[in-house]
Formats: C-alpha cells, structure tokens, sequence
C-alpha cells in the first residue's frame, strides 16, 4: 500500500481544520441542545484526529490557522458565498502555507471538501498538465455562487477547474483543466453543480464493486497523458456498513475495498503527489463532550 502515500523530498503533511465551506448551522441527530454550529464545528476537530491516528510521519508538517468565530458577521453569506470572509481569508492563507512550505507532495487532513482547492492548485502550479486529479465524492462539488446552497464546499471542484467567485479565483496560483478531472463515486445527480460539471466537460465514473470500475478510470488517465496524481477522498462517499462518522446517510456508497484497490491501481500507473481526506465529522465525540458537560467531572 505504499503508493497511497505521497512521499519523497519534499513531502509535506497539511493540517486545514476549515469548517465553514459547510453552511448552515442545523445540528444533527443527538448532538447537545443550544449548540447550533456543533455540527460545522466537527469538521474541525476530524483534521486533529486523522492526524492521530495515522502512520508516523518523518517529513514536514504544516498548519493553516481556521477562526472558530461562530458570530453573525463571521458567517454572514456574501455574494452567495457562506462566511465568505473567513472561507476567501482562509484560503489565501493555505495558498501562502503551500507557496512558503513548497513541497513536491502532500497530504491534507480537512476539515470540509474546500480544503483540497489550495493544496491541489499548488501541485498544478507545480506540474501543470501533468497533473491529473481523481474526485472522489458522493457530490459534484461543482455549485456556482447564486446556485441555492452557500456552502463552498459545493463550490470547491468548479472553483479548481477555473469558474467561480473571481477573487477565490484570482487568489490560486493555478487551475486544472477540466480534462483533467475525473469524478469517481459520484451518486447525487439532483444537485444544482451537476449543469456547470456538464458545462464543463468533467467526466464521471460510478462504483459498481467491480474490476470495470478500475479499468475505466486508468482509460481515462491514460487518454489525459498525465502521470502525476492528486486524489480527494470525500469521506462521505464511503458505505455507511464501512465508516459512520461523517454525515449524510445510505448505505449506497463506495466499500472500502472497492476505493482501496482502485487507490493501489492508479498508484501503479502514475506518482500520486496529492491526497486528501475531508469531510471527517466525529459526531459521536460531539456527543460524548455533550454528555461530559453535563456529568460532574
């Protein structure tokens, strides 16, 4: 399994705990009364846990700063954007993280889907068309400032692939052309992104638990030219029967050893340079710290 990880001079380990790419402030399931910003807020303690439990790392690592102010005005939805300040402010700040740190490779822990845009641009700076990136998502990511949800997360894939808010575009060193995109696990055909992913030409491929699956996305690669590879892991694309902890619900999702032997695959045929893990919501230690708050400790 050693070519899931990005590794080599100039590795680099990303922390992005950013949490309001997801807009709303609804809270989920059992999770402590009065607290309507808990469920955002999980995705920036799950950064913190993937870091923990994960093989030791030998090379750098990196942090970028995420406010926690849950205040009206910190989250005010601007220009269809939610929290639009701190998410633009935020992202400059990765992008400044990633030109200071300048690695040749990296892993990122989010925090919500957004947390790939910085990272990802940065190694298309860095390789331009020989960067190709794998999507892997329940969601096309691919939403429009304007489209009805103001989360930019829904936004993250369309803003990488050159359309979007044009300051968040202004503030990235670089974009990835849409040929070089490839969504994989895709399953939520209603969302408003999917008219500008059509726009934009970006291809798809569903999981159907068999070798076809694999076979279709190495064509793909191997039409682009590409040999470099950024792969975003939207953990909300996994079977519930696999991993709970995150939201959104179904048991429709990708296994485990489905994402797993498509990972090995597309690491044999080119350099994964990119990997990210988001949308890593620890509800349940939510409600653990809730129930703790009311025990006498």
């Amino acid at each position: 399994m050693t070519a899931m990880h990005p590794s080599g001079p100039g590795a680099l380990r990303l922390i992005f705990p950013q949490w309001q790419g997801a807009a709303g402030a609804g809270a989920v399931g059992s999770l402590p009364a009065g607290q309507p910003h808990q469920t955002q807020l999980s995705y920036h303690l799950g950064p913190s846990l993937l870091e923990l439990l994960s093989p030791e790392h030998d090379g750098p690592t990196a942090f970028v700063p995420v406010s926690t102010d849950t205040s009206e005005a910190a989250v005010e939805t601007v220009d269809g954007i939610y929290a639009r300040s701190a998410v633009l402010l935020q992202l400059q700040e990765a992008v400044r993280v990633m030109q200071e740190a300048d690695p040749q490779s990296v892993v990122t822990f989010g925090g919500e889907c957004s947390v790939s845009v910085a990272p990802f641009s940065h190694l298309a700076a860095l390789y331009g068309d020989d960067l190709a990136v794998l999507w892997v998502d329940a969601h096309p990511d691919t939403g429009m400032p304007g489209d009805g949800y103001t989360g930019f997360r829904s936004m993250s894939l369309a803003t990488l692939a050159g359309l979007g808010d044009p300051e968040f575009l202004a503030s990235l060193p670089a974009v990835v052309p849409a040929g070089n995109v490839l969504q994989i696990g895709l399953r939520d055909w209603q969302d408003p992104g999917i008219e500008t992913k059509q726009r934009l030409g970006i291809r798809s491929v569903g999981i159907t638990d068999t070798p076809e699956d694999t076979r279709r996305i190495l064509e793909w690669l191997a039409l682009t030219g590409a040999t470099k590879l950024a792969i975003h892991v939207d953990l909300d694309v996994l079977d519930r029967r696999d991993f709970a902890d995150r939201t959104g619900s179904g048991t429709r999702g990708v296994r485990v050893p489905d994402l797993l032997r498509i990972m090995d695959a597309v690491g044999e045929a080119g350099e994964i340079v990119g990997l990210s893990l988001a949308q890593h919501a620890p509800l349940e230690l939510l409600r653990l710290g809730g129930l703790l708050r009311d025990l006498p400790v």
